[in-house]
């Protein structure tokens, strides 16, 4: 193997596959890339064997060949390296990689492809068909935070994708709140699909499109995979079987109180109270009275905190607890000046939307209800 190339393109390409290793795994060659350089083109691979992520980039190759190499130790070097080609060339017989960049030069020691786990090309898929990535990455944005741990491995620590009649839904629940966003789409190929993605997929995705300036993406699916794929990358990923719960009669379609509050404010008050907060219960309480929100927290050990922020609540009053990290993770998604809180009492489940749109909207259930 011997090829050269650019290295800022070679840096940006090996930071969207680094993530997807594995450092301290059973396997080895988990923490490594693996390079397969044929037709004036590198292709990187990295998995961690629930995800397969693929890039490819042009390059000036002279041999080619494969070989995997270590992700950490390489993305180092390259990251360090003076802005000029980079050299690649390897020794077959001992799997060493000589890098030369400049006067630099460093020797590292790859492992072989052959171990390299491979991918499942064989797959039929039902569907295949695009959607605009500005609108599922902001989607994903408003979901992704509110699922089950990834470790569960259920239906929960996924996000339902549903498209129908030109609209995305996406939602998301960990049993102690339930977010849903619907988007409009432009959809070729499809004109309605059901799936639970893993938030993990989702998560990866969304990080490597911070790399890339693709406009559109390409779904694949099949009863149990899903494959994204651009003009810049692929990400293989399984789905996750199983029903998802019928969340849409969850949400209230009145409540007692509707209550108006600045975003911004409300995210630094949170921010503030949350200093004193108990760090194993998160909890903050809010006492609404007229025209004003109090959040107070305390910690029996270490103290107490409170601050206070004008709001439009108007009524006899009303003391409610949440969890305020759930709080925080859903206003500071949202995108408009002030947030909706939609409340029926102290120990209903509370709702949390931006004031300028009706299709994003959060439902968080109250820690310990407090009487007045």
């Amino acid at each position: 193997m011997l090829f050269t190339i650019d290295r800022e393109s070679l840096l940006n390409k090996l930071r969207i596959v680094e993530k997807i290793t594995i450092q301290r795994g059973i396997q080895p060659i988990l923490a490594n890339i693996l390079f397969d350089v044929k037709d004036n083109e590198l292709t990187l691979s990295a998995t961690d064997l629930d995800l397969y992520v693929v890039v490819k980039t042009a390059v000036a190759v002279k041999k080619e060949g494969k070989i995997t190499l270590p992700a950490k130790k390489l993305v180092e070097i390259v990251s360090k390296l003076p802005d000029k080609p980079v050299e690649f060339s390897l020794n077959t017989e001992n799997s060493l990689m000589k890098i030369t960049c400049g006067a630099s030069k460093f020797e590292v020691k790859g492992l072989s492809a052959d171990d390299f786990p491979v991918s499942d090309e064989d797959v039929k898929f039902s569907e295949e068909f695009k959607i605009n990535t500005a609108p599922f990455l902001k989607s994903i944005k408003n979901t992704v935070y509110a699922v089950a741990g990834y470790e569960n491995r259920n239906i929960i620590s996924g996000v339902l994708f549903k498209i129908k009649d030109g609209k995305l839904e996406m939602a998301a629940t960990d049993g102690n709140r339930l977010t849903r966003v619907i988007e409009g789409v432009q959809t070729t190929g499809t004109s309605e699909t059901k799936i639970v993605i893993p938030s993990k997929t989702l998560q990866e995705f969304s990080r490597i499109c911070s790399f890339v300036e693709d406009k559109d993406v390409e779904l694949c699916i099949s009863k149990a995979k899903l494959i994204i794929n651009s003009n810049s990358f692929s990400i293989k990923s399984r789905l996750l079987e199983g029903e998802f719960p019928p969340y849409e009669q969850l949400f209230p379609k009145t409540t007692t109180y509707d209550v108006s509050v600045s975003r911004e404010e409300l995210i630094n008050s949170l921010e503030r109270v949350s200093c004193m907060v108990n760090e194993r219960t998160s909890i903050v309480r809010f006492d609404f009275t007229e025209n004003k929100l109090s959040l107070k927290a305390e910690t029996p050990d270490s103290g107490a905190s409170e601050d206070e922020l004008v709001c439009d609540f108007s009524g006899d009053g009303l003391t409610i607890s949440f969890n305020y990290k759930y709080v925080l993770d859903s206003i500071k998604t949202m995108e408009s000046e002030k947030v909706r809180i939609g409340m029926s009492g102290s120990a209903t489940a509370t709702v949390f939307k931006p004031d300028s749109e009706e299709n994003y909207i959060c439902l968080i259930m109250p820690i310990n209800p407090v009487t007045r």
